[in-house]
Parts: structure tokens; sequence; C-alpha cells
């Protein structure tokens, strides 16, 4: 089970790093939105990644990796190295569960899929609360 603790420690590193995203900058609703649509083409990629549908695993890496492109450069343009973290994060999680299942050849079994998911939505939600700490947030 070291595979499972190496996750569970790179899931909560990222944590750490998403809450210090909190209080600096504006709310803005283009990094909301952005986060909103990775977590989605994650969770994405967990569902097909578990019914191993080798074309849409490859489509969602594309789609996720395109996603996590214009996030950054959004976030670089507005000059926020807190929000760049927060994405960096995100993505460091993107890339654990990517590469266990390069490396294990065969679908996510139900267990590894049930922990990715709840390990992603954590995270996401996390991030995105943070984005709705942020001064003039409309969150509700």
């Amino acid at each position: 089970m070291p595979v499972i603790r190496i996750i569970r420690v790179a899931f909560l590193l990222p944590l750490l790093l998403l809450t210090a995203c909190s209080m600096t900058g504006n709310y803005n609703g283009d990094a909301h939105r952005q986060l909103v649509m990775l977590q989605a083409l994650h969770l994405q990629f967990i569902d097909d990644a578990t019914t191993l549908d080798a074309r849409n695993v490859a489509l969602d890496a594309r789609d996720y990796h395109l996603q996590y492109r214009a996030a950054r450069l959004f976030a670089e343009n507005l000059g926020d190295p807190l929000r760049l973290d927060n994405l960096q994060s995100l993505n460091n999680l993107w890339l654990v569960q990517y590469d266990r299942f390069q490396q294990q050849q065969r679908p996510f079994n139900n267990a590894q899929a049930r922990l990715f998911s709840r390990q992603t939505s954590a995270a996401y939600q996390q991030a995105i609360h943070g984005e709705c700490l942020r001064p003039h947030s409309v969150c509700q």
C-alpha cells in the first residue's frame, strides 16, 4: 500500500497550498469557471480510466492539458502567483493519477476510482472555495 500513501501525501500537500490562495487579489469569475471546468475534466478522466476507454482517456488528457494551459496563461496574465501555485498543485494531482493509470496498464479498480474521485473533488472544492474567499466574490 505504499502507492496509496504516496498519493495521500501528494493530495495533502497541495491542500495546504490551496488555502493560501484565499486572501490575495480579487475574485475572478473566469478563474472560478476555469477551476470548475478543470474539475469536470479531471473527474471525466477518472471515469474513463475506470472503464478503460483508451480513446476517451487520450481525449481526456488532451482536453485537460488544453484547459490547464488556458487557466495557467490566464493566471499569468493576472500576475497572480498564488493562483499559479494553486493550479500547479491541482495539475500535480492529475499527473499523479494519470501516471498511476499509465504505470498499472489496466483500468482503475472501483476502490481506486472512489479514492481518486474523493481526492479530486476535495482538492477542487478547496480551490474553488479559496477563489470564493477572495475580496469582491459573488459566491454564495
